[in-house]
């Protein structure tokens, strides 16, 4: 797959989604034929990679919370919405739209917790606390989330003619970071 296949980023919004397939409950690939496990564990360690940075704990898998990440994320593909869940526990939301049948879960994985981390080139440190510009990046190294659960799954998408399949990820933290008033103890400067 080259780089111009791919449409990435976090679009908020999407309604037009037409769904993918029948939802699977196989818990190695969901309804994606993405490799869950890989997916699982290349987002752990991306995340752990940014968290040392800023000296925030490693985080582990939470291999019982894991069904919530993938229903959301099965979800939004079948239902072609891009939002967040009720859930109790933080929550980072990606899609990443190409005209290939299939991703590697690694790059996936890779891509979303890159695009939400970013976000730290607009965060403050002299005025810590909440924004929407930079929640993601807030949510990725909060000291004090100390487990991470994720899932993915594919839709598709037209833009302007063309039909991609949207490749979703959903990634929850308990406990939950961006609590008003504990970002100075939980977002640390690199």
């Amino acid at each position: 797959m080259n780089q111009q296949q791919f449409i990435k980023g976090i679009c908020l919004g999407l309604a037009t989604m037409i769904p993918f397939g029948i939802i699977s409950s196989n818990p190695v690939n969901g309804q994606t034929g993405i490799n869950l496990g890989t997916l699982r564990s290349t987002a752990l360690s991306q995340h752990n990679t940014y968290r040392n940075t800023h000296n925030s704990p490693d985080m582990t898998l939470s291999n019982s919370l894991n069904n919530s990440a993938q229903n959301w994320a099965e979800y939004l593909a079948s239902n072609g919405v891009f939002e967040h869940s009720n859930s109790d526990a933080g929550e980072n939301i990606y899609v990443s739209y190409t005209t290939a049948s299939s991703v590697d879960a690694a790059t996936l994985a890779n891509q979303a917790v890159t695009s939400w981390y970013n976000e730290v080139s607009d965060y403050d440190y002299a005025n810590p606390g909440f924004s929407s510009e930079t929640g993601h990046f807030t949510q990725v190294v909060w000291k004090n989330s100390t487990q991470l659960e994720c899932g993915a799954a594919r839709g598709v998408k037209t833009i302007q003619g063309t039909q991609y399949n949207a490749f979703y990820v959903v990634c929850q933290y308990t406990p939950a970071g961006n609590v008003i008033g504990k970002f100075p103890n939980n977002v640390m400067a690199p």
